[in-house]
Parts: structure tokens; C-alpha cells; sequence
């Protein structure tokens, strides 16, 4: 049997009214149209499949998708597509139907942001028989996996050491609450593909006592901690010696500004 495919590319309402002369002003009417004239067209006893670039109401978004339009104003309803075989919709990355089982988005082969963690990326594979529409789903394993990993520095960093899959993107998200010097570079240590990097362990409102004390300190007292936590070492006699000049002849130039 024969099997005619249609093809929607994305369409904003003024290039539709351009084009064809008929008064659209939204998504849906100008995606309602087009639709409309295809039915219109389509032959008898032939399988119709229609393909669209479109944002069908209702439907799962990522963070990795480019908006089509500021405040949802590009959703398209699915009911004008029923009448077709088979809808295969493409622009979002999450495999999903809508508003009937033969209406679905493939979703994108690969995770483009970590908002996709935990999607299922795989291909459909799409039958159409004299009895129906039948699918089945092949799912795809990438060769590195994009994952979110939420911890303390030095556990995490214990935790890759053993990681069977320390080769993955990640995310991470580190909960220690006192500030750490270069955390990314530890943690590629153990895991190379680390991406991003968030610190909300350091965002909390509570307030840290201890912390008014080492406001306390002077400047020799923070640089000494500082160096030594950097170099693994003590500052040098001769060291000391030129931190103090240089400490003393800042003061002086403040004084005379």
C-alpha cells in the first residue's frame, strides 16, 4: 500500500498569512491551517503520515530547547492532526505522545542539557500495517551517560575513584558549606568530563560564627592561611619578611590617598 508523507516545517503565523493570503494571527491557526490544506489534498487508499516542526500543547520541554516564542504563544493543539496515519513531531527532546498514541515526538537521540538526566533516548520504529499503527521503541545507550552528582567534595571524590562510569558528563552539585580551593580540578581528578559546576552548600542563610572571627584577622594572618593552603607549606622566613614590607607600604599609600 502506498504511503505519502507531509511535511510542516516550523511556521510562524506571519510568514502562514504571508504565504497564503488567509487572516491567521497565532501557532495554532496558522499550524491548524496548513494541516487543513493537506487533508485536503490527500489521496485515497493511501497511509498518510504527516512530519512537524511544531510545539504541541501540553507537551514536555527541557532546558536545551530553543524557545520558538516568548510566553508559550507557539503552542499548537494536536486535534486537527487525528485524521493522519501517523504524526512524527519533531523540537522537543523528550520521546513522548500527544492527545492520541500515533501523535509523538522520536525526542533527540542524545541528553543536551542535565534537564534530560533521566530521559530514555532511543528511535521508534513505526509499522503501518492494513491493521493499525504499530511502534516499538529501540532505546540507545550513549557511550558517556549525563548525570547530576550531589555531595561533599571529598566524598565525591572517594565515590569516583570506584565510578564505573567516571567518564560521564556530570554535573555536580556540592553541599560542603566552607569555601574550597579549586574544586573543579579535584574533582577531574577522579571524574575528566565534569561540566558544570554549582556550589548551593555555600549559599545558606545560617550564619557561621566562626566566620566574624576570621574577619578579625589581619591581612598577614589571612594571606599566611591562604598561602599555606595553596603551596601545602609555610611562608619562608624571607617570605614573611616581604609580606610584611608589602602589607606596610599598602597601609601607607591608603594613608596618603
Amino acid at each position: 500500500q502506498t504511503v505519502s508523507f507531509y511535511g510542516i516545517p516550523y511556521c510562524d503565523p506571519e510568514t502562514v498569512r504571508n504565504k497564503t493570503g488567509e487572516s491567521v494571527s497565532t501557532y495554532d491557526e496558522a499550524h491548524t491551517l496548513l494541516v487543513g490544506k493537506i487533508l485536503e489534498t490527500v489521496p485515497k487508499n493511501t497511509r498518510n503520515v504527516l512530519i512537524s516542526h511544531c510545539f504541541m500543547d501540553g507537551a514536555e520541554e527541557s532546558d536545551s530547547e530553543r524557545p520558538l516564542s516568548i510566553g508559550g504563544s507557539d503552542r499548537v493543539s494536536y486535534q486537527p492532526c487525528v485524521a493522519f496515519d501517523y504524526v512524527a513531531l519533531g523540537h522537543l527532546h523528550a520521546p513522548q505522545y500527544r492527545g492520541e498514541d500515533h501523535i509523538r515526538y522520536s525526542g533527540s537521540l542524545l541528553k543536551y542539557s542535565f534537564s534530560e538526566q533521566h530521559q530514555k533516548k532511543g528511535v521508534t520504529l513505526v509499522e503501518l500495517s492494513n491493521s493499525g499503527v504499530v511502534t516499538k521503541y529501540l532505546p540507545l545507550k550513549p557511550l558517556r551517560d549525563m548525570r547530576v552528582l550531589e555531595g561533599d567534595l571529598e566524598a565525591l571524590v572517594q565515590q569516583g575513584k570506584t565510578d564505573p562510569n567516571a567518564d560521564d558528563y556530570l554535573l555536580v552539585r556540592l553541599t560542603d558549606k566552607h569555601a574550597i580551593l579549586d574544586p573543579m580540578a579535584k574533582l577531574r581528578e577522579v571524574y575528566p568530563n565534569v561540566l558544570q559546576l554549582e556550589k548551593p552548600g555555600m549559599l545558606g542563610s545560617q550564619e557561621q560564627p566562626v566566620n566574624r572571627e576570621k574577619l578579625k584577622r589581619g591581612e598577614f594572618d589571612m594571606f599566611r592561611d591562604f598561602f599555606q593552603q595553596v603551596q601545602g607549606q609555610e611562608l619562608s622566613n624571607e617570605q614573611e619578611q616581604a609580606l610584611t614590607e608589602t602589607i606596610a607600604e599598602v597601609h601607607k599609600e591608603e594613608v596618603n590617598v
